[in-house]
């Protein structure tokens, strides 16, 4: 029997995966006999309808930490159980419930801090922007804001992340496997705070979905095996 995948509208192609499916013998299919679903969010009433040789690509429920505002209700949640041990990530506000809160927070602080703003429900660094000291917001539904870490270590004077990836194969009993190499990914521009650059994406995003249409900056890895100065 032909092993087959299916990709719905609910969520990006990514051709990484894809290929990496063709290549392990899974065919492509619009039907319903697949074996692999790769889709957005899956309901936990769906659970009923696949068979023990289907898998799909989210657990039911896995939202409660693969979005942002869930992720961070649950953060704070933690935070008042067990203190400084949940002290992972900075103050975020979810609009539009905190809006207000934010706002006197931020007068209270005598507008010190910078923030950034984020759809709750997106990826890629789409919608993402950055919110200058005493920059006003409207109140936007679907939307949350962080205290921005404006002081960042940086490589070479570029902003960068860290990455690790996890496959979560099981949560009773967990089951994690962890890919041995990391991935760090680094902006195009210099990092500055400057009130000019707050709408400039190339400094202050890390996303390689954002920085590769920096044409002039972006420096593509085609050694992966020595040390390079790619982004």
């Amino acid at each position: 029997m032909q092993l087959a995948f299916k990709v719905t509208e609910a969520t990006h192609t990514y051709n990484c995966v894809v290929n990496s499916l063709k290549m392990a013998g899974f065919k492509h299919t619009t039907s319903s006999n697949w074996n692999v679903l790769w889709t957005g969010l899956f309901k936990a009433n769906r659970i009923k309808n696949i068979n023990k040789y289907q898998h799909v690509n989210h657990f039911a429920g896995s939202w409660c930490v693969g979005r942002k505002d869930s992720m961070w209700r649950n953060v704070i949640r933690n935070r008042r159980l067990y203190g400084k041990f949940f002290d992972i990530a900075p103050m975020t506000y979810i609009f539009p419930e905190d809006y207000k809160r934010w706002n006197i927070d931020r007068e209270m602080g005598n507008f010190k801090n910078m923030y950034i703003m984020k759809p709750a429900a997106s990826s890629c660094g789409r919608g993402i922007r950055v919110i200058g000291k005493k920059q006003q917001v409207k109140n936007r539904s679907g939307y949350l804001v962080s205290k921005y870490v404006s002081k960042p270590h940086l490589i070479r004077g570029y902003k960068y992340d860290l990455r690790i990836y996890v496959l979560v194969t099981s949560y009773e009993p967990l089951k994690i496997y962890l890919f041995k190499e990391g991935l760090v990914r680094l902006a195009t521009v210099p990092y500055t705070t400057s009130k000019s650059s707050l709408k400039q994406r190339y400094i202050h995003l890390t996303n390689f979905s954002v920085n590769k249409n920096n044409k002039e900056n972006y420096v593509k890895n085609n050694a992966k095996d020595t040390d390079n100065p790619s982004s």
